[in-house]
Protein backbone atom coordinates (compact mmCIF):
# COMPACT_ATOMS: atom_id res chain seq x y z
CA UNK A 1 0.00 0.00 0.00
CA UNK A 2 2.78 2.26 0.69
CA UNK A 3 4.39 1.95 -2.61
CA UNK A 4 1.18 2.20 -4.32
CA UNK A 5 0.05 5.64 -2.84
CA UNK A 6 3.79 6.98 -3.27
CA UNK A 7 3.64 5.72 -7.37
CA UNK A 8 0.17 7.48 -7.32
CA UNK A 9 1.97 10.92 -5.51
CA UNK A 10 4.07 10.23 -8.65
CA UNK A 11 1.85 10.11 -11.33
CA UNK A 12 1.08 13.67 -10.77
CA UNK A 13 4.32 14.85 -11.06
CA UNK A 14 4.67 12.72 -14.62
CA UNK A 15 1.52 14.43 -15.76
CA UNK A 16 2.35 17.67 -15.04
CA UNK A 17 5.61 17.11 -16.90
CA UNK A 18 4.23 15.27 -20.38
CA UNK A 19 1.27 18.70 -20.24
CA UNK A 20 3.45 20.28 -22.81
CA UNK A 21 6.40 19.34 -25.53
CA UNK A 22 9.24 20.65 -23.78
CA UNK A 23 8.38 19.21 -20.48
CA UNK A 24 7.36 15.74 -22.57
CA UNK A 25 10.89 15.78 -23.74
CA UNK A 26 12.03 16.39 -20.20
CA UNK A 27 9.99 13.47 -18.70
CA UNK A 28 11.14 11.09 -21.57
CA UNK A 29 15.25 11.90 -21.23
CA UNK A 30 14.96 11.52 -17.69
CA UNK A 31 13.36 8.71 -17.57
CA UNK A 32 15.84 6.52 -19.50
CA UNK A 33 18.31 8.13 -17.62
CA UNK A 34 16.98 6.36 -14.14
CA UNK A 35 16.46 3.41 -16.09
CA UNK A 36 20.23 3.37 -17.07
CA UNK A 37 21.39 4.20 -13.65
CA UNK A 38 19.32 0.84 -12.47
CA UNK A 39 21.38 -0.77 -15.10
CA UNK A 40 18.66 -0.77 -18.22
CA UNK A 41 20.61 -0.89 -21.89
CA UNK A 42 19.15 1.31 -24.63
CA UNK A 43 18.37 -1.63 -26.24
CA UNK A 44 15.97 -2.86 -23.27
CA UNK A 45 13.95 -0.09 -23.76
CA UNK A 46 10.98 0.13 -26.42
CA UNK A 47 9.80 3.80 -26.75
CA UNK A 48 6.28 4.72 -28.12
CA UNK A 49 5.79 1.33 -29.27
CA UNK A 50 3.06 1.72 -30.53
CA UNK A 51 1.35 5.26 -29.82
CA UNK A 52 -2.26 4.46 -30.30
CA UNK A 53 -5.44 6.71 -29.83
CA UNK A 54 -8.15 5.64 -26.96
CA UNK A 55 -11.06 7.63 -26.44
CA UNK A 56 -9.38 10.82 -27.71
CA UNK A 57 -6.49 10.31 -25.74
CA UNK A 58 -2.99 9.17 -27.29
CA UNK A 59 -1.58 6.67 -25.17
CA UNK A 60 2.66 6.48 -25.40
CA UNK A 61 3.87 2.56 -24.45
CA UNK A 62 6.66 2.47 -23.64
CA UNK A 63 8.61 -1.14 -22.53
CA UNK A 64 11.34 -1.12 -19.94
CA UNK A 65 13.21 -4.58 -18.82
CA UNK A 66 15.20 -4.74 -16.09
CA UNK A 67 18.21 -6.57 -15.48
CA UNK A 68 16.47 -8.22 -12.11
CA UNK A 69 13.34 -7.15 -9.38
CA UNK A 70 15.72 -5.08 -6.96
CA UNK A 71 16.72 -3.02 -10.17
CA UNK A 72 13.21 -2.80 -10.96
CA UNK A 73 12.19 -2.28 -7.00
CA UNK A 74 14.84 0.84 -7.58
CA UNK A 75 13.75 2.08 -10.43
CA UNK A 76 9.92 2.62 -8.66
CA UNK A 77 11.48 4.22 -5.74
CA UNK A 78 13.69 6.91 -8.02
CA UNK A 79 10.17 7.30 -10.07
CA UNK A 80 9.04 8.53 -6.68
CA UNK A 81 10.98 10.94 -6.18
CA UNK A 82 10.11 11.90 -8.95
CA UNK A 83 6.70 12.43 -8.42
CA UNK A 84 7.20 14.20 -5.65
CA UNK A 85 9.34 17.15 -7.43
CA UNK A 86 7.24 17.37 -10.39
CA UNK A 87 3.47 16.35 -8.98
CA UNK A 88 2.42 13.71 -11.46
CA UNK A 89 -0.36 11.46 -10.69
CA UNK A 90 0.41 7.95 -10.92
CA UNK A 91 -2.05 4.70 -11.66
CA UNK A 92 -0.54 0.79 -10.58
CA UNK A 93 -2.76 -1.70 -13.25
CA UNK A 94 -1.62 -4.76 -12.04
CA UNK A 95 0.78 -6.53 -8.79
CA UNK A 96 3.90 -4.83 -8.28
CA UNK A 97 5.36 -8.63 -7.92
CA UNK A 98 3.91 -9.42 -11.28
CA UNK A 99 6.55 -10.40 -14.01
CA UNK A 100 5.71 -7.18 -15.49
CA UNK A 101 4.50 -4.46 -13.57
CA UNK A 102 2.06 -1.89 -15.85
CA UNK A 103 1.86 1.67 -14.55
CA UNK A 104 -0.71 4.34 -16.06
CA UNK A 105 -0.32 7.90 -16.43
CA UNK A 106 -2.79 10.42 -17.47
CA UNK A 107 -3.85 14.27 -18.43
CA UNK A 108 -6.00 15.37 -20.72
CA UNK A 109 -5.56 13.73 -24.42
CA UNK A 110 -1.92 11.99 -23.97
CA UNK A 111 -0.64 9.41 -21.29
CA UNK A 112 1.94 6.90 -20.97
CA UNK A 113 1.64 3.17 -20.66
CA UNK A 114 5.05 2.14 -18.78
CA UNK A 115 5.75 -1.60 -18.70
CA UNK A 116 8.73 -2.71 -16.65
CA UNK A 117 9.63 -5.86 -17.63
CA UNK A 118 12.66 -8.35 -16.27
CA UNK A 119 15.26 -9.76 -18.34
CA UNK A 120 14.88 -13.61 -18.72
CA UNK A 121 16.91 -14.82 -16.16
CA UNK A 122 19.38 -17.24 -17.50
CA UNK A 123 18.86 -20.81 -15.65
CA UNK A 124 20.71 -21.33 -12.87
CA UNK A 125 23.52 -24.13 -13.24
CA UNK A 126 22.56 -26.68 -10.91
CA UNK A 127 24.15 -27.13 -7.75
CA UNK A 128 27.17 -29.21 -7.23
CA UNK A 129 28.66 -30.54 -4.19
CA UNK A 130 31.08 -28.88 -2.51
CA UNK A 131 34.12 -30.67 -3.17
CA UNK A 132 35.39 -32.59 0.70
CA UNK A 133 37.61 -30.33 2.58
CA UNK A 134 40.79 -32.07 2.74
CA UNK A 135 41.65 -33.34 6.12
CA UNK A 136 45.30 -32.19 7.02
CA UNK A 137 47.73 -34.87 7.12
CA UNK A 138 49.86 -34.51 9.93
CA UNK A 139 53.68 -33.44 8.59
CA UNK A 140 55.39 -36.47 8.50
CA UNK A 141 58.35 -36.72 11.66
CA UNK A 142 61.78 -36.50 10.13
CA UNK A 143 63.40 -40.33 10.41
CA UNK A 144 67.10 -41.83 10.75
CA UNK A 145 69.11 -42.76 8.16
CA UNK A 146 68.51 -46.46 8.37
CA UNK A 147 72.60 -47.52 9.51
CA UNK A 148 72.44 -44.16 12.07
CA UNK A 149 73.81 -44.42 15.47
CA UNK A 150 73.08 -41.90 18.84
CA UNK A 151 74.28 -42.03 22.07
CA UNK A 152 71.05 -42.55 24.60
CA UNK A 153 71.29 -41.46 28.49
CA UNK A 154 68.74 -42.27 31.05
CA UNK A 155 68.41 -40.71 34.08
CA UNK A 156 65.33 -41.88 37.03
CA UNK A 157 64.68 -39.22 39.58
CA UNK A 158 62.64 -38.75 42.74
CA UNK A 159 64.64 -41.89 44.66
CA UNK A 160 65.05 -41.31 48.27
CA UNK A 161 61.69 -42.38 49.56
CA UNK A 162 61.55 -45.88 50.31
CA UNK A 163 63.84 -48.82 49.40
CA UNK A 164 61.16 -51.19 48.18
CA UNK A 165 62.26 -50.87 44.07
CA UNK A 166 66.14 -50.22 44.45
CA UNK A 167 67.53 -53.56 44.18
CA UNK A 168 65.30 -53.84 40.69
CA UNK A 169 66.69 -50.25 39.85
CA UNK A 170 70.09 -51.54 40.90
CA UNK A 171 70.04 -54.72 38.67
CA UNK A 172 68.87 -51.96 35.06
CA UNK A 173 72.33 -51.39 33.22
CA UNK A 174 74.82 -49.55 34.72
CA UNK A 175 74.49 -46.90 32.12
CA UNK A 176 71.08 -45.60 34.30
CA UNK A 177 71.81 -43.22 36.31
CA UNK A 178 69.66 -42.06 39.60
CA UNK A 179 68.71 -38.55 40.97
CA UNK A 180 68.08 -38.37 44.71
CA UNK A 181 66.27 -35.82 46.47
CA UNK A 182 67.37 -35.09 49.53
CA UNK A 183 66.53 -35.28 53.52
CA UNK A 184 64.14 -38.15 52.77
CA UNK A 185 63.86 -40.84 55.04
CA UNK A 186 66.16 -43.24 52.20
CA UNK A 187 68.48 -40.29 50.27
CA UNK A 188 71.61 -41.26 51.40
CA UNK A 189 70.97 -45.20 51.62
CA UNK A 190 69.63 -44.91 48.11
CA UNK A 191 72.59 -43.46 47.45
CA UNK A 192 74.92 -46.10 48.78
CA UNK A 193 73.06 -48.84 47.12
CA UNK A 194 72.99 -47.58 43.49
CA UNK A 195 76.44 -46.20 43.66
CA UNK A 196 77.74 -49.53 45.06
CA UNK A 197 75.51 -51.21 42.04
CA UNK A 198 77.92 -49.22 39.28
CA UNK A 199 75.40 -46.67 38.64
CA UNK A 200 75.88 -42.87 38.67
CA UNK A 201 74.40 -40.66 41.47
CA UNK A 202 72.84 -37.11 40.86
CA UNK A 203 71.36 -34.72 43.36
CA UNK A 204 67.65 -34.25 42.57
CA UNK A 205 67.45 -30.87 43.95
CA UNK A 206 63.66 -29.35 45.03
CA UNK A 207 63.69 -25.91 43.48
CA UNK A 208 60.77 -23.40 43.81
CA UNK A 209 57.52 -24.06 41.20
CA UNK A 210 55.48 -21.06 39.72
CA UNK A 211 52.36 -22.63 42.22
CA UNK A 212 54.59 -23.09 45.39
CA UNK A 213 52.95 -22.88 48.07
CA UNK A 214 49.74 -25.06 46.53
CA UNK A 215 52.80 -27.47 45.08
CA UNK A 216 55.70 -27.76 47.74
CA UNK A 217 58.92 -29.27 46.46
CA UNK A 218 59.89 -30.74 49.73
CA UNK A 219 62.79 -30.75 52.36
CA UNK A 220 65.64 -28.60 51.15
CA UNK A 221 64.06 -26.67 48.12
CA UNK A 222 65.68 -23.52 46.71
CA UNK A 223 63.10 -20.70 47.47
CA UNK A 224 62.80 -17.36 45.32
CA UNK A 225 62.94 -15.58 48.89
CA UNK A 226 65.80 -16.80 50.10
CA UNK A 227 68.78 -14.55 50.62
CA UNK A 228 72.27 -15.04 48.61
CA UNK A 229 73.60 -16.67 51.41
CA UNK A 230 70.96 -18.62 52.64
CA UNK A 231 70.47 -20.10 48.91
CA UNK A 232 74.49 -20.96 48.89
CA UNK A 233 73.94 -23.28 52.10
CA UNK A 234 71.06 -24.91 50.92
CA UNK A 235 72.79 -25.90 47.92
CA UNK A 236 75.69 -27.10 49.81
CA UNK A 237 73.35 -28.54 52.62
CA UNK A 238 71.71 -30.61 49.93
CA UNK A 239 74.75 -31.74 48.43
CA UNK A 240 76.26 -33.14 51.41
CA UNK A 241 73.15 -35.05 52.18
CA UNK A 242 73.23 -37.20 48.91
CA UNK A 243 77.32 -39.30 48.90
CA UNK A 244 78.72 -39.89 45.75
CA UNK A 245 76.73 -37.15 43.69
CA UNK A 246 78.37 -35.59 40.97
CA UNK A 247 76.10 -33.57 39.43
CA UNK A 248 72.35 -32.00 40.07
CA UNK A 249 69.16 -31.72 38.25
CA UNK A 250 66.55 -29.68 39.18
CA UNK A 251 62.89 -31.10 41.10
CA UNK A 252 60.34 -29.46 40.27
CA UNK A 253 61.92 -25.39 39.89
CA UNK A 254 59.79 -23.76 37.30
CA UNK A 255 59.95 -20.19 38.67
CA UNK A 256 63.23 -21.13 40.10
CA UNK A 257 64.59 -22.04 37.14
CA UNK A 258 63.40 -18.99 34.77
CA UNK A 259 64.86 -16.81 36.88
CA UNK A 260 68.88 -15.75 35.76
CA UNK A 261 69.73 -14.48 38.89
CA UNK A 262 68.57 -17.03 40.89
CA UNK A 263 69.99 -19.51 38.62
CA UNK A 264 73.63 -18.15 38.62
CA UNK A 265 73.68 -18.56 41.94
CA UNK A 266 73.16 -21.81 42.11
CA UNK A 267 75.86 -22.27 39.08
CA UNK A 268 78.31 -20.38 41.14
CA UNK A 269 78.15 -23.23 43.71
CA UNK A 270 78.28 -26.15 41.53
CA UNK A 271 80.63 -24.59 39.81
CA UNK A 272 83.04 -24.72 43.15
CA UNK A 273 82.56 -28.05 43.85
CA UNK A 274 83.19 -29.20 39.53
CA UNK A 275 79.49 -30.69 39.15
CA UNK A 276 77.68 -30.69 36.35
CA UNK A 277 73.71 -29.95 35.89
CA UNK A 278 71.09 -31.15 33.51
CA UNK A 279 68.06 -29.05 33.07
CA UNK A 280 64.74 -30.81 33.51
CA UNK A 281 63.13 -28.40 32.01
CA UNK A 282 59.69 -28.39 33.67
CA UNK A 283 59.06 -24.78 31.59
CA UNK A 284 59.59 -23.51 28.51
CA UNK A 285 60.95 -20.49 29.94
CA UNK A 286 64.10 -21.61 31.60
CA UNK A 287 67.28 -20.23 31.58
CA UNK A 288 69.14 -23.32 33.54
CA UNK A 289 71.71 -23.88 30.21
CA UNK A 290 71.91 -20.29 29.99
CA UNK A 291 73.88 -19.67 33.38
CA UNK A 292 75.23 -22.90 33.73
CA UNK A 293 77.41 -21.71 30.02
CA UNK A 294 77.76 -18.07 31.69
CA UNK A 295 79.59 -20.31 34.73
CA UNK A 296 81.53 -22.43 33.07
CA UNK A 297 79.46 -25.72 34.40
CA UNK A 298 79.11 -28.31 32.10
CA UNK A 299 75.49 -28.54 31.50
CA UNK A 300 72.65 -30.76 28.73
CA UNK A 301 68.74 -30.96 29.04
CA UNK A 302 65.78 -33.48 29.01
CA UNK A 303 65.17 -34.22 25.77
CA UNK A 304 62.29 -37.04 26.67
CA UNK A 305 60.06 -37.35 29.19
CA UNK A 306 59.61 -41.49 29.97
CA UNK A 307 56.70 -42.07 32.01
CA UNK A 308 54.75 -38.87 32.50
CA UNK A 309 52.11 -41.16 31.44
CA UNK A 310 52.23 -44.01 33.42
CA UNK A 311 50.99 -46.93 31.46
CA UNK A 312 53.61 -49.39 30.34
CA UNK A 313 52.45 -48.73 26.77
CA UNK A 314 53.11 -45.26 27.27
CA UNK A 315 56.42 -45.50 28.27
CA UNK A 316 57.52 -47.47 25.53
CA UNK A 317 56.49 -45.31 23.22
CA UNK A 318 58.37 -43.30 24.84
CA UNK A 319 61.55 -45.06 25.31
CA UNK A 320 61.21 -45.69 21.25
CA UNK A 321 60.76 -41.74 20.45
CA UNK A 322 64.50 -41.46 22.85
CA UNK A 323 66.21 -44.03 20.25
CA UNK A 324 65.05 -42.44 17.21
CA UNK A 325 65.39 -38.83 18.69
CA UNK A 326 69.33 -39.98 19.53
CA UNK A 327 69.53 -41.69 15.98
CA UNK A 328 68.27 -38.46 14.37
CA UNK A 329 70.08 -35.87 16.42
CA UNK A 330 72.95 -37.89 17.77
CA UNK A 331 72.76 -37.37 21.49
CA UNK A 332 69.45 -37.66 24.06
CA UNK A 333 68.91 -37.60 27.54
CA UNK A 334 65.46 -39.34 28.55
CA UNK A 335 64.36 -38.74 32.35
CA UNK A 336 61.84 -40.94 33.88
CA UNK A 337 61.00 -41.97 37.89
CA UNK A 338 61.71 -44.59 40.12
CA UNK A 339 58.66 -46.08 39.62
CA UNK A 340 57.61 -49.77 38.99
CA UNK A 341 55.84 -49.45 35.53
CA UNK A 342 59.19 -47.68 34.23
CA UNK A 343 61.91 -49.91 35.79
CA UNK A 344 59.89 -53.15 34.66
CA UNK A 345 59.63 -51.69 31.41
CA UNK A 346 63.25 -50.18 31.12
CA UNK A 347 64.59 -54.11 32.61
CA UNK A 348 63.19 -55.41 29.43
CA UNK A 349 63.39 -53.31 26.59
CA UNK A 350 67.53 -51.91 27.37
CA UNK A 351 69.30 -54.93 26.75
CA UNK A 352 68.36 -55.15 22.94
CA UNK A 353 67.83 -51.16 22.41
CA UNK A 354 71.70 -51.07 20.91
CA UNK A 355 70.26 -53.35 18.00
CA UNK A 356 67.97 -50.35 17.55
CA UNK A 357 70.56 -48.26 17.11
CA UNK A 358 71.01 -46.33 20.18
CA UNK A 359 74.09 -46.88 22.52
CA UNK A 360 73.15 -46.45 26.15
CA UNK A 361 75.14 -44.40 27.57
CA UNK A 362 75.64 -42.52 31.30
CA UNK A 363 74.21 -39.28 31.64
CA UNK A 364 77.82 -37.40 32.62
CA UNK A 365 78.81 -38.34 29.33
CA UNK A 366 76.63 -36.21 27.69
CA UNK A 367 77.66 -32.78 29.37
CA UNK A 368 79.36 -30.61 27.82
Amino acid sequence: MLIVGALVVLAAGLWYLIGGGGERVAFELRLVELAAERGVDAEAIAADDPIRKVDGIFVRTWRIDFPNRSARDGFLGDLELESAARKTQLGVENDLGSEVVRLRLDHDTEAFDLRLGLVEATPAAPPTAAPPTPKPSPTPRPQPAPDARGRLAILLDDVGQKLDLVPAAAALPKEVGFAILPFLPKSAESAEALYGAGHEIWLHLPMEPENFPANNPGPGAILMSMSTNQLRAAVHDALDNIPHAIGVNNHMGSKVTADLRTMTWIMQELKIRDMAFIDSRTTTRTVAEDAAAGQGVPTNRRHVFLDNQRDRAAIRRQLEEAVRRCRLEGEIIAIGHLDRMTIEVLAKELPGIARRGADLVKPSRLVR
